[in-house]
């Protein structure tokens, strides 16, 4: 049947026939194909509109090309003769696909390019070669035109047999020749240049690459490898001081240069550079210099973090320095003041309990004998008696008063140093390398080891006791424990300095809620609900009279009913003041702190990191904390990891 063209098919094969622009990587570069005369005009059939009755395309009548195969593959080259390219350039391999059984372009076929045969010009096989494809399977678009790129690679003097086929239908496959002939050599001497914060002595490994000049520098990135498929060649480079020789690259022709550098010790890259258009003579070795420039992390994100804070230095300066029970009850004129003074003996006489007793007996003694002389008496023996005293209780005591100040280290231990849950929320970075941050402490921990053995595997972990302040349904609880905003900045590419900045933190609720609600409920059973309940559950004042503590008084003239209501009155004195205190805690108090920290980008299973943070670590906060009429300074340690 002799098939003509149909009026306005000229305007389709136009389209059809007009090479398209194609590129490698992400990147387009036009393609220039010679076309040979003409030695027929393609004849595609008609494509029809008709409509079955139903309303659907018609497809009962399917007229087939003379060769009865429903698809036909048609190349948009003229495969007349070979066509010729360059070593390491690239090539658009593209073809059209018809379907004559429903008269259109075939919409979403695979169409497979593959390499069928390699020869040398003398027409022997190749043994070698580096020819390839840039994806092999490509679906036909909505013209059913699928294109892919070939790239030469550094071999020449080649010949390639392309066969481009359609392996899920009945098309012939269809071939085209490639020639890749060799031109005359180049050279490229490669160096580097630096600028950037980290010394130039921890920069190692840097990776060069040379590319094709269809990939741009604004297509790469220090955040992911060199494109596989694009590298001509490659070469390592063990520091910034050393440099590096390309021999043999095709010349006449323009490359992009491309490099990565590592820190020592790490796979991550920290630097990279990239140089574009460069040149290479024939039979000349030209020098080229890349610039690298440090790589920029990313912090952005949602991290969970754990947080330590430690506030026995804050209890003791906001304490006024060394003290004495009867010196903290001396003055009344600040409560904030006098509520660390009695925190801070509290810590001090679990620590060193002789010694708080024999201050508290030497101040007793001032007001009946009167300073000078008891201050001169005591300078004799106060420090020995109260290392004795205090090695007593703690090794030699009965067990009940053992367990009593191992409870109380415990206990101070548990409102002194607290492990805090916080979501942290870091912002985009901006040009100047500074960011916006803020953190909601969400929940707390307490350590309570009483009863855990330090020689058991789990010791770190026994005793923790999580509070999640969200789900916490008690009114005693502030909830409003810390929360707070801040601007940061990022310098020596992984490191987070965070500036000054305020939270609010309900310290002395917070130190009241954990004493009563949570330990003293604890270690009684529900039996006791104060300090000086505790004490007198747990402390036999009839029995110590009778120990050490009745030789020590003793030597004051004091007898063993004199010294059990001693020890009575100390107990009472010594918890029921600290009770009275606690009951009134209110301290509204502001915390003020910077920090600084190591931000981590972790390699994947490929041991290549893309320069997103993964974990903040080393992290270190110093402040301090502003009471009513008090400042007084903490230090703490933060971990986070990214959501």
């Amino acid at each position: 049947m002799n098939r003509t063209l149909p009026p306005g098919i000229w305007g389709l094969l136009a389209l059809v026939l007009v090479p398209m622009a194609c590129g490698g990587g992400s990147g387009q570069k036009p393609i220039q194909i010679d076309y040979g005369q003409d030695s027929s005009i393609l004849e595609v059939p008609e494509v029809l509109d008709e409509t079955s009755e139903h309303g659907g395309r018609d497809t009962s009548r399917e007229e087939l090309p003379p060769n009865d195969h429903r698809f036909e593959i048609i190349l948009l080259h003229d495969t007349s003769a070979p066509i010729a390219i360059a070593s390491t350039e690239s090539f658009a391999v593209r073809a059209k696909v018809v379907d004559y059984g429903q008269k259109v372009p075939a919409t979403g076929m695979n169409v497979h390019f593959e390499i069928i045969e390699v020869q040398n010009f003398d027409g022997s096989n190749a043994d070698t070669f580096d020819g390839s494809f840039e994806v092999q399977d490509v679906p036909s678009d909505y013209e059913g035109i699928a294109a892919t790129l070939f790239r030469s690679g550094n071999g020449c003097d080649l010949k390639y047999l392309i066969e481009v086929s359609l392996p899920e239908s009945d098309a012939l496959p269809k071939t085209i020749e490639l020639l890749v002939p060799c031109v005359a050599c180049g050279c490229a001497s490669v160096t580097f240049s630096y600028e950037g914060a980290l010394p130039e002595t921890v920069l190692r490994d840097i990776d060069v690459y040379v590319l094709p000049s269809d990939y741009s520098c604004d297509q790469l990135y220090p955040d992911r490898p060199a494109p596989e498929e694009g590298v001509l060649a490659s070469r390592s480079v063990a520091s910034l001081y050393g440099n590096t020789q390309f021999d043999c690259l095709q010349s006449e022709v323009t490359y992009t240069l491309f490099a990565l550098g590592h820190r020592q010790g790490s796979p991550c890259v920290v630097t990279s550079g990239c140089t574009e258009g460069a040149y290479v003579k024939a039979d000349e070795c030209t020098d080229r210099k890349i610039k690298m420039y440090l790589a920029t992390m990313n912090p952005a994100g949602l991290y969970d973090c754990i947080d330590h804070f430690d506030f026995t230095n804050l209890v003791k300066m906001c304490a006024g320095g060394d003290t004495t029970l009867l010196t903290c009850a001396s003055d009344f004129t600040n409560l904030g003041k006098s509520v660390c003074c009695v925190l801070s003996e509290m810590i001090k006489f679990f620590e060193t309990p002789g010694l708080t007793i024999v201050e508290t007996l030497v101040d007793v003694a001032k007001q009946f004998i009167g300073s000078v002389i008891v201050d001169a008496v005591a300078g004799l023996f106060k420090d020995a008696v109260a290392d004795v005293l205090t090695k007593w209780l703690k090794e030699s005591s009965p067990a009940f008063m053992k367990d009593f100040l191992t409870i109380g280290s415990d206990m101070m231990g548990a409102i002194t140093n607290l492990e805090m849950m916080s979501d942290l929320t870091l912002k985009k970075l901006t040009s100047d390398f500074t960011l916006q941050g803020n953190q909601f402490w969400h929940g707390l921990a307490l350590y309570w080891k009483f009863g855990c053995d330090p020689a058991a595997p789990d010791y770190k972990q026994c005793g923790r006791i999580e509070l999640n302040l969200e789900s916490l349904n008690d009114p005693l609880f502030p909830k409003n424990l810390l929360g707070g905003q801040f601007t940061a900045n990022l310098y020596d590419f992984d490191r987070l300095k965070i500036d000054q900045h305020a939270i609010e933190l309900d310290y002395g609720k917070l130190v009241l809620y954990v004493l009563n609600q949570i330990i003293i409920k604890g270690i009684t059973g529900g039996k006791a609900d104060s300090l000086i309940e505790v004490a007198q559950l747990w402390i036999n004042c009839n029995a110590v009279s009778t120990g050490i503590f009745g030789q020590i008084l003793s030597w004051f003239g004091g007898s063993q009913p004199q010294i059990e209501a001693a020890c009575n009155s100390t107990i009472s004195f010594l918890m029921g003041f600290l009770d009275s205190f606690l009951g009134a805690l209110s301290l509204d108090t502001t915390l003020s702190i910077t920090g600084d920290a190591r931000l981590v980008d972790q390699p994947n299973a490929d041991q290549w990191c893309d320069l997103q943070v993964d974990k903040i670590t080393q992290g270190k906060n110093v402040g301090f904390i502003q009471g009513n009429s008090t400042q007084a300074s903490l230090t703490g340690d933060f971990e986070c990891v990214k959501k």
